[in-house]
């Protein structure tokens, strides 16, 4: 399992983080196949986005309490357009912020 964290600045209110994301995740091309929260992190939104109909899996979770931004690789949900598509997002996500 892999996580990376974004840094993001006290400034950006939690709808604006939400529509960057998803704004991000559109232009990337990629499709939510979840939206939820983590019963670990009380209040966040955790996405969970495909790449059409290819195997893998890249997680998204935001937590507004602790202003914390990161993404996921879990075991078993690596694929090659993951980590093309993590490196680009974080891009997007951060040329954004």
């Amino acid at each position: 399992m892999r996580e990376i964290d974004l840094h993001l600045p006290s400034i950006l209110k939690d709808a604006a983080i939400q529509d960057l994301v998803a704004r991000a995740c559109a232009a990337e091309g990629l499709r939510v196949s979840l939206k939820g929260t983590l019963a670990k992190y009380p209040g966040s939104v955790h996405w969970h986005l495909k790449n059409g109909k290819q195997p893998g899996t890249l997680e998204l979770t935001w937590w507004p309490p602790a202003r914390r931004l990161w993404f996921k690789v879990a075991a078993g949900r690596e694929a090659d357009w993951v980590d093309e598509s993590l490196g680009r997002l974080l891009e997007r996500i951060e040329r954004g912020l």
